[in-house]
């Protein structure tokens, strides 16, 4: 088996995907060596519980190792963790495949195999074969784990850490933020034309849609912004966006949820009080914006003419905003043309 190299600080790379996976696994080395537990916990993390996680030596003392009691036991358990970086998230399932058979196969102890890439849209339902390898052909003894560059970050970011190791994991960000891993959606505005209906924000906080594609669909965006009378008059933190099938209240998808305090239950929930709190006799399936406090701007279309499609995206990641209500406070007053 070929020995591979070092992860180090100069890792010569020239593919960027090696070059993600090194810096990744340097932070990993990085918290072992300041303390086998803030690996444990970020490998807890990682795994999403699954792992056994115990990592670094154990101490024991008089604990049965068959018919024998030695008065004391050091002991290390072995565990290893297999990682497959993508730019983008287009994993081969045959290549995952030859992962875990090689985990299974040659190693001992914690098995672990991770596929980590950008996942701007998420992952349910993309690894559903290899989950069920997984609990299927090896029972359980290889751990798989898909996880965004986000939520690694989520995972390393443990209580305790030294300032070198949390400027380090801030650097990580920086240098994944600067490769385009992070979710770009954090600091999107989508705006939208509201002229025919403007109240329905005013009102109950929900915009509505029709739940089809095409100019009906939508990215996900951190911000939403409602169109009227050449300018774009109120600025609010998207919550979360649900698809509703009138016909079957029952049915309700969520597309994507921003919130840290709404579960998707309670989005479902606000979603279907809104939707019928402003629109309560139409029937047709609903795409509700689930929309957080509103907060008047003047974000002004300076062309000519009208707003003539359903939806405009800006990249407002320039103007440093922490929340909507610093947003709306930077565009007031700030033309479109400037934005493009």
């Amino acid at each position: 088996m070929a020995s591979g190299q070092e992860i180090s600080l100069f890792s010569g790379y020239n593919q960027k995907e090696n070059r993600h996976t090194n810096y990744c696994l340097l932070l990993l080395k990085q918290l072992y060596e300041e303390n086998p537990r803030f690996l444990a916990e970020a490998l807890d993390g990682i795994t999403g519980g699954e792992g056994d996680s115990v990592v670094g030596v154990q101490f024991r003392q008089q604990q049965k190792h068959g018919r024998t009691i030695p008065d004391g036991v050091i002991k290390q358990q072995p565990f290893t963790l297999f990682v497959e970086t993508k730019n983008s998230d287009w994993f081969y399932d045959n290549q995952l495949e030859r992962h875990l058979d090689a985990l299974n196969d040659e190693h001992e102890g914690q098995k672990v195999l991770l596929a980590l890439s950008k996942f701007e849209d998420g992952y349910d339902n993309e690894f559903e074969k290899i989950e069920r390898l997984c609990r299927e052909k090896y029972g359980g003894e290889v751990v798989f784990s898909a996880l965004s560059f986000e939520e690694f970050l989520e995972a390393v970011r443990i209580d305790g850490l030294s300032k070198n190791l949390e400027d380090t994991v801030d650097e990580l960000e920086t240098y994944m933020d600067t490769e385009n891993l992070l979710p770009d959606w954090k600091h999107m505005l989508d705006v939208c034309n509201c002229a025919s209906n403007i109240e329905e924000q005013y009102d109950h906080n929900v915009y509505i849609c029709p739940a089809t594609g095409g100019s009906y669909s939508h990215k996900r965006c951190r911000y939403f912004g409602a169109y009227n009378d050449k300018h774009a008059q109120v600025v609010s933190e998207i919550l979360g966006v649900v698809e509703l099938d009138s016909k079957n209240p029952d049915e309700a998808t969520v597309q994507w949820n921003n919130s840290d305090e709404l579960s998707d239950e309670s989005l479902i929930e606000e979603a279907i009080k809104r939707k019928y709190a402003s629109r309560p006799n139409r029937t047709e399936n609903a795409r509700v914006f689930v929309l957080g406090e509103l907060h008047d701007t003047g974000f002004k279309k300076d062309s000519k003419g009208g707003m003539i499609n359903s939806k405009r995206y800006f990249d407002v990641e320039d103007f440093g905003a922490a929340n909507a209500a610093q947003l709306a406070g930077a565009l007031d007053g700030v033309g479109w043309s400037e934005l493009e």
